[in-house]
Parts: C-alpha cells; sequence; structure tokens
C-alpha cells in the first residue's frame, strides 16, 4: 500500500477534475479537426510527389502535408516514451538510493555517544 488514501471528498474533486479535463480534450479535438478540415478544402492542388525513385499518382496537396506531420507526431512519441522510460528508471534507482542513505542516517543517529576522557 502507498499510504494514499482516498476520501469521498478527494474522489468527488478527482471526478469533477476529470470531466473538465475531458471537455477541454473534446473541445480541443473538435477545433483541430476544424482546421485540418479548413486546410484540407483550401489545399485541393494535385501534385505528383517523387522520392527515392518512386512515384505517386496526382494527390491534393494536403495529402503529403498531412502524411509528414503524423510522421513528425510519431517520431515525437517514440523520442518521448524512450526519455520517460530513462527518466523512471533513474528515478527508482534515486529511490533506491535515498532509503539506503535514509538506512544510513538512522543506523548513525542510534550509534550511542562516546566521552573522550
Amino acid at each position: 500500500m502507498s499510504g494514499w488514501t482516498i476520501t469521498p471528498d478527494r474522489m468527488n474533486k478527482n471526478m469533477y477534475g476529470l470531466n473538465s479535463v475531458n471537455w477541454i480534450n473534446v473541445l480541443l479535438v473538435i477545433v483541430l479537426t476544424s482546421f485540418a478540415t479548413m486546410f484540407a478544402m483550401a489545399n485541393l492542388l494535385p501534385v505528383r510527389i517523387h522520392f527515392l525513385g518512386v512515384s505517386s499518382a496526382e494527390i491534393p496537396i494536403y495529402v503529403p502535408v498531412f502524411i509528414s506531420f503524423f510522421l513528425g507526431f510519431a517520431g515525437g512519441v517514440l523520442a518521448l516514451s524512450f526519455s520517460r522510460r530513462k527518466h523512471k528508471q533513474e528515478i527508482a534507482w534515486l529511490r533506491s538510493e535515498h532509503e539506503r542513505l535514509q538506512m544510513e542516517v538512522d543506523n548513525l543517529r542510534n550509534i550511542p555517544l562516546q566521552d573522550d576522557v
């Protein structure tokens, strides 16, 4: 057990807090979807993509823009996950180091004092 107690008051605060965050997320998704749709409708010019000797059919210009955005987003999420894993490992190591040092301090506190008479 981690020592956390959930009181009814705390549970209600957490539930209301989550509900407000959920509404903010929904609003954000609606706004971003609206912007993406407006961008797509404004950029219907057909283009051909030539990359590494491969040529595509004519596609609207917003398609490669969205693809590059999503590839960048996926790369960012991947980098973030590696960074998060590294930090979690460091936190675990620091906690164990803290426990070891706390035990050492407790042991030093329990040593009886000796007079040098």
